[in-house]
């Protein structure tokens, strides 16, 4: 995984947290300058925990301990500052700072989620959609609006697709999927008991899976070959969710422009090897 921020790996993790760990969480978001200037020791003994459970809350963002998760949040103090004096030097009119806002934390979700992009699992998304006869896209509630858009995205493009959302016709479409076919599941929780049946569907038909999902463990994403994560901004008007769909919508047109690309280059290789076989047999 690449080096992303801390607050947002909190953030996106607290739902998923235990009671002590929330504490943990909570004391982070609260006092991230306290928190930075701290050894383990002290950040513990305030929230009254074991040294152990701060280090363990460390390792479940991923950090490898608790002084690469300062410097991170170092980081981030010194981001939000600058972000903060943006917002202060813009207009006073109140509908257009609201506006500015939705944008602001759209583009926030953007970054964020692109810091934590793996390339790696990217890569792996891409080629297996390159070279699958068929992709099923899985999503729920509004997750499926995403799938249905990424359907008719790719559709266009050329590319056998299919988006169910009837919950029954998508445990029928996963059943018909193969080795050869792929299934791309969207949910920002990951939490869905449904999408999680499908997915052990598709892992019996030994179907390559893609998960786009929110940043933490989860058991849809235990179920993914690759998995690609979103994270949101969190306001006081919109859901992490709705502020997730710009980054679920970005990150499926980034692998739509990848695959097509990809498929492009394939099909002028073919192209050009099918040429060189033909002047050869013109020339015998």
């Amino acid at each position: 995984m690449t080096e992303s921020q801390c607050i947002v790996r909190i953030q996106s993790a607290y739902p998923h947290l235990s009671e002590k760990e929330r504490r943990i969480a909570d004391y982070i978001l609260n006092h991230p300058k306290e928190t930075i200037h701290s050894s383990i020791n002290q950040v513990s003994a305030r929230i009254k925990v074991a040294d152990a459970t701060v280090f363990r809350f460390c390792r479940r963002l991923d950090f490898k301990g608790f002084q690469e998760m300062k410097i991170v949040l170092a980081s981030d103090i010194a981001r939000s500052q600058r972000f903060d004096e943006t917002i202060k030097s813009e207009s006073n009119d109140e509908m257009m700072k609201l506006a500015e806002q939705v944008f602001q934390d759209n583009i926030r979700t953007l970054e964020n989620t692109y810091q934590i992009l793996n390339r790696t699992d990217f890569k792996k998304a891409v080629r297996i959609l390159t070279h699958s006869n068929r992709v099923a896209l899985f999503g729920s509630s509004g997750s499926a609006l995403i799938a249905q858009e990424a359907h008719r995205k790719f559709v266009r493009a050329g590319v056998m697709t299919s988006a169910p959302n009837d919950g029954e016709f998508q445990m029928l479409s996963a059943a018909q999927l193969s080795n050869l076919d792929a299934a791309v599941f969207i949910s920002y929780s990951a939490m869905d008991k449904h999408l999680v049946q499908v997915a052990k569907m598709v892992k019996q038909k030994k179907c390559p899976a893609i998960g786009i999902t929110g940043f933490m463990k989860s058991a849809l994403g235990e179920l993914m070959d690759v998995s690609l994560h979103t994270v949101a901004v969190p306001t006081d008007f919109r859901s992490e969710s709705y502020v997730a769909r710009a980054a679920q919508m970005t990150l499926i047109d980034a692998l739509f422009v990848s695959v097509m690309n990809q498929r492009k280059e394939a099909q002028l290789s073919d192209d050009a090897h099918s040429s060189m076989l033909y002047r050869d047999e013109f020339g015998k």
